[in-house]
Parts: C-alpha cells; structure tokens; sequence
C-alpha cells in the first residue's frame, strides 16, 4: 500500500502540480490509445481516448473517489500524520469538480442552443438569460447530458460521475437526431 501511495502522490500535492501531473499522465495515455486505435484497430478506453480528452475532469474523479481517496484514507487508519495527504486529495478533487461543473454548463448552453424545447423561443432575450441564472442557484439545477454514450451527474455532492446510458435515453437521443436531419 506504501509503494502504492508513493506511485500516487501526485493526487496529494498542491492542485498547479497535481493538475500538472494528471495532464502529463494523460498525454501519455492518449498516445498508448492512438496505438490501439491505429494498429489494433480498437476503441480505446475513454482514459487513453484523445477524442474525450474533454471528459478529463470527471475522470480524474472516478479515479480518486475509487482508487486515491480510499487507498489514503485506509493509510490514515494507520498513521493520523498522513492527515494532510488526504486533505490534499480533497483540496485536489474540488478543483477536479469546479472543472466538471464548469464543462457541463458550457455543454448544457450549446446543447439547449441546438435542441431547444418546442415552442421556445430560439433567441433568448437577454432579460430571460438573467432570469434563468437568478432563479435557482446552479447547485440546485439538475444536470444531466448524454455524451458520447454517457450521462455525466454533477448534483451528486460525490460529484461528476459517468453512469451508462439506458435504453429510454438512446431512444430520446435517436429522436433528436433524427429531428435535427
């Protein structure tokens, strides 16, 4: 578990380097998945495809919610000093969220600018866009979008999480294509 939690350190530094760290992993996992791709011919996993490189924050979040955070928490079970470890987890994964939330706001205004609901009106008045932003807090806004085969859940206080998509969704999402031909 020590060798472990060494290999992962980065997760516990100061969010410039560990934000760092994580691009640089990911940069060499993008080209491990465009040698899958180009001689295997297969499909990369979202990680290691460059073509969801915008999918980064909710994956770092997978990955310390279910490796780094519990690895570290068990740690501290057994030496308390490693407190600060943890809490840099923490500090790291709420930059990793801000970025998350920050992505599916901008997705959501490009996807309701290109579906909008029936009978909206298309070109909303700048009045209804101040309207919109004071009425609810955005914590309190569900937010949910299919991409690429995915819904990424960020009212979860566990944060950004990529659940598969069911049967109804790819249905709905059909249909908006389809609407869009």
């Amino acid at each position: 578990m020590l060798m472990t939690a060494c290999d992962l350190g980065a997760v516990t530094r100061p969010w410039k380097i560990s934000k760092q760290v994580a691009e640089l992993v990911t940069s060499e996992f993008f080209e491990q998945g465009d040698r899958e791709r180009s001689e295997l011919k297969l499909t990369p996993a979202a990680i290691f495809d460059r073509n969801r490189k915008d999918e980064l924050p909710a994956l770092q979040l997978e990955w310390i919610d279910g490796i780094c955070k519990p690895l570290y928490q068990a740690l501290l079970k057994l030496n308390r000093k490693l407190q600060p470890m943890l809490d840099g987890i923490e500090a790291n994964r709420e930059k990793w969220q801000e970025l998350c939330l920050s992505r599916e706001r901008t997705h959501r205004a490009s996807v309701s600018s290109l579906f909008p609901e029936p009978g909206q009106n298309t070109e909303p008045s700048d009045d209804a866009k101040t309207s919109e932003s004071l009425e609810r807090p955005e914590k309190d806004r569900p937010v949910k979008n299919n991409i690429m085969g995915s819904k990424f859940d960020c009212t979860d206080d566990r944060g950004c999480r990529a659940n598969k998509e069911s049967s109804d969704d790819k249905v709905v999402r059909s249909k908006a294509s389809q609407g869009k031909k």
